[in-house]
């Protein structure tokens, strides 16, 4: 079987300029801007952590105290809150990405721009995707938990006593060896779940488990042809990311403003984000069309049906 990514990528391209540019409609950018922002929410961002420079000793080094008891108390009934509300906040942006996707997807299918409408249609698979989603994501929690707990046992013995020792470096060279081949699995995975599975979930209306199981089936047979796609779209992003750098430095910085605002890079970017969401189910038609998500859609409703333009 002969698989070609570059046709794929025309035809991505292709559909993105008929949506976008013939003819301009800003509504159509704002509302598909919006499709794309929530679609990818949660999935990109970092965090900040402050430093501490901690000479000797614990304050409680020698004992234990009333005051330090009462304070150990409420630091931990605080962190307790936070992490309560942490995981709140984690769990539902999982479930608006979820719908997202299937939002931005059938917007792309359709070449429309529509949120209300697919949000409701897809509730079904979004919830599989959701429980799917997040279930992944407990699991890679404690699998990080496990490989970091006698980093963190080394990391605490350095702080109590209070001074630098080289020998214990081993146990961080020992942690980055167990998490860089699990985060890359991670991003493996990921990087499978939006191009493959949710298209195939969307194609053939199934959950997320049996959308994997017919996506791994398609991987066994041609292992080759997935290899070499998720290389081909390494590379194009490497090309965008260089493009969207040199934009960034000819407009004196006020390119890399708008393009790491929330939802205005969306915007802003909509072509790369609709080239990119057609480019997956592109190249899945290839294999056959029971995979072909973008050739032979559900019907859209009819027009007033409250698409939510």
């Amino acid at each position: 079987m002969n698989v070609s990514y570059l046709d794929p990528l025309r035809r991505a391209w292709a559909r993105s300029q008929r949506m976008l540019f013939r003819p301009f409609h800003l509504g159509t950018w704002l509302v598909l801007g919006f499709a794309a922002f929530i679609s990818e929410l949660g999935t990109r961002g970092g965090y900040h952590f402050g430093d501490r420079d901690h000479r000797g000793p614990m304050p409680w080094h020698d004992g234990p105290s009333v005051s330090g008891m009462l304070q150990g108390l409420l630091v931990t009934g605080i962190g307790a809150v936070i992490l309560a509300a942490a995981v709140v906040l984690i769990v539902l942006i999982t479930w608006i990405n979820s719908r997202g996707r299937f939002v931005f997807l059938d917007n792309v299918v359709h070449e429309r721009a529509a949120i209300v409408e697919p949000w409701k249609r897809h509730a079904r698979l979004a919830n599989s995707l959701f429980a799917w989603t997040l279930g992944f994501g407990v699991v890679c929690a404690v699998i990080a938990a496990l490989m970091a707990l006698p980093f963190l046992a080394v990391l605490s013995r350095l702080w109590s006593e209070g001074r630098f020792r080289w020998e214990l470096l081993g146990a961080l060279w020992a942690l980055l060896a167990m998490a860089l081949p699990f985060a890359l699995a991670v991003v493996v995975v990921l990087f499978a779940l939006g191009d493959f599975v949710v298209p195939i979930m969307y194609r053939q209306q199934i959950g997320a488990l049996a959308a994997w199981s017919r996506f791994l089936a398609l991987l066994r047979a041609q292992p080759g042809a997935f290899v070499l796609y998720a290389l081909f779209v390494l590379g194009l992003s490497f090309l965008i990311a260089m493009a969207l750098w040199t934009v960034g430095i000819m407009t004196c910085c006020v390119g890399f403003v708008l393009f790491s605002l929330p939802y205005v890079s969306s915007v802003v970017l909509l072509p790369v984000h609709v080239t990119f969401r057609a480019l997956g189910p592109e190249f899945l038609a290839q294999f056959g069309p029971d995979y072909a998500a973008l050739a032979t859609p559900a019907a859209p409703p009819a027009p007033g049906a409250g698409g939510g333009r």
